[in-house]
């Protein structure tokens, strides 16, 4: 593969990678706002679940850290 072909593959999966982050913090938002409608009981339930602490509190770099 040549140092070009390279180079546009590297770009295109940076731009891939750029998107779902964008996404992520799209899901992030879209989670918190949607757990502010439901009332105490629920909520206190859904926000003590460990995946929803992960989800939520996830941000960029994360994933270099593991």
């Amino acid at each position: 593969m040549r140092e070009q072909e390279i180079k546009l593959q590297l770009n295109k999966k940076q731009k891939q990678i750029e998107e779902l982050y964008i996404l992520i913090d799209t899901l992030q938002v879209n989670l918190r706002t949607a757990v502010k409608h439901l009332n105490k009981e629920d909520k206190k339930n859904l926000t003590s679940v460990p995946s929803y602490k992960w989800c939520s509190g996830w941000k960029i770099g994360d994933e270099i850290n593991e």
